[in-house]
């Protein structure tokens, strides 16, 4: 009995860590079944979200989404204050790692469409503890020198008016005047 336990329980265990994305990485793996051909799954959509150990998102590996089979990325990281100040777009891998967490995915952008191009957005937010946005920079090297800025201010003397409406009934009709 022993004889046959053994080779069966390596066998299932080998296929129990083969199936893992990771071993040393906190993630969330999804799979989403697209079209059914009688029993079996024909198209699927599968995703790996990997975290870091605060339990904010560090990398989200779309498994072979590219036309050529590949791996699609989206790096995520944050400043030192743990503020999320970059927005990256997807980049396509040179291969697939069947889910696995790409060390540097940011490597393969030149090798993409995107080319040369800045491939992040990124906000640059004012020092205090209310992190509000004064500027925006948008993807794209043509928009660095162009970013959505923005103003915050407090009312002042006559900035916000307070209408009063009056009602006066005259003759069976109203007649309202603001004030």
């Amino acid at each position: 009995m022993k004889k046959l336990l053994i080779p069966a329980g390596a066998l299932l265990l080998s296929n129990l860590v083969f199936g893992q994305a990771s071993t040393t990485e906190n993630y969330v793996q999804t799979k989403t079944y697209l079209d059914y051909n009688g029993t079996t799954p024909t198209k699927t959509s599968e995703t790996v979200q990997y975290f870091d150990g605060l339990g904010r998102p560090k990398q989200i590996v779309n498994v072979k989404a590219s036309p050529l089979g590949r791996d699609v990325v989206t790096h995520i990281e944050y400043d030192q204050f743990g503020r999320q100040v970059k927005d990256y777009l997807p980049v396509p891998q040179g291969n697939t790692l069947n889910g696995a967490i790409i060390p540097n995915p940011l490597s393969n952008a030149a090798g993409t469409p995107y080319g040369p191009e800045k491939i992040y957005s990124e906000k640059i937010l004012e020092n205090s503890p209310l992190d509000r946005i004064q500027q925006q920079i948008q993807v794209g090297n043509d928009w660095s020198n162009k970013p959505v800025k923005f103003e915050y201010a407090a009312n002042i003397g006559n900035d916000a008016y307070k209408f009063v409406p009056t009602t006066i009934w005259e003759n069976g009709a109203t007649k309202t005047t603001l004030t």
